[in-house]
């Protein structure tokens, strides 16, 4: 049964194999964990580096079963991001390195919310992320995320001229749709590895 954010207690805790970790459930973790995810780094350290900052006493020894369930927490409970139409993934709408000024600009103007000054721990993950998903479209973040991920099909040769030019002003580089995406990437990426480094020590004793 999925999490109902208007009636359930938000998580601050994850059961992973049957016993109970106290996680980093603030927004700011959240952000940080994503930020790093598309960075340029080493898989392999991008995926402890997650586990490290949600788990806040212990890495459960199971990181696979740790990474799904970090993955569920940072869906807010959702099921994982579907393909769209024709198996093609859709554009990634936001960046929050690239978008730091205009979501900050966004709480601050439709919320109150000055997140600069907000703590971790006083603004729930799931919480920030329902908010973040309902701001006005009149605000620039919101139009920026139409631009990048707006159907060209069926618009106006105008139209479409001008999102097409709006696309490539606000481009993100990275081009993972989505955190989901570049988390499974590293771990695959992380296991490779793994297993390769296991041959070699095998072949060396043999």
């Amino acid at each position: 049964m999925k999490s109902n954010i208007l009636l359930d207690p938000l998580p601050v805790e994850v059961e992973v194999n049957g016993a109970r970790y106290p996680i980093n459930f603030g927004y700011r973790a959240c952000i940080l964990i994503e930020i790093d995810m598309f960075s340029d780094r080493e898989d392999e350290q991008k995926v402890l580096d997650a586990l490290n900052i949600f788990y806040k006493n212990s890495i459960p020894s199971d990181m696979d079963a740790a990474m799904e369930k970090l993955l569920w927490f940072y869906r807010c409970g959702m099921e994982q991001e579907k393909a769209g139409q024709g198996g093609r993934k859709p554009r990634r709408a936001y960046c929050f390195e690239a978008d730091a000024g205009r979501i900050y600009a966004a709480f601050r103007a439709q919320y109150g919310i000055n997140l600069n000054q907000t703590p971790n721990a006083a603004l729930h993950w799931w919480e920030f992320m329902a908010m973040f998903e309902s701001l006005s479209e009149d605000l620039l973040i919101s139009r920026v995320m139409y631009y990048r991920t707006a159907d060209l099909k069926g618009m106006g040769k105008n139209q479409r001229a001008f999102v097409k030019k709006m696309r490539q002003l606000y481009a993100i580089r990275n081009s993972f749709s989505n955190m989901d995406d570049r988390a499974k990437l590293a771990k695959r990426n992380r296991d490779m590895k793994e297993y390769v480094r296991k041959r070699m020590e095998q072949c060396q004793r043999e």
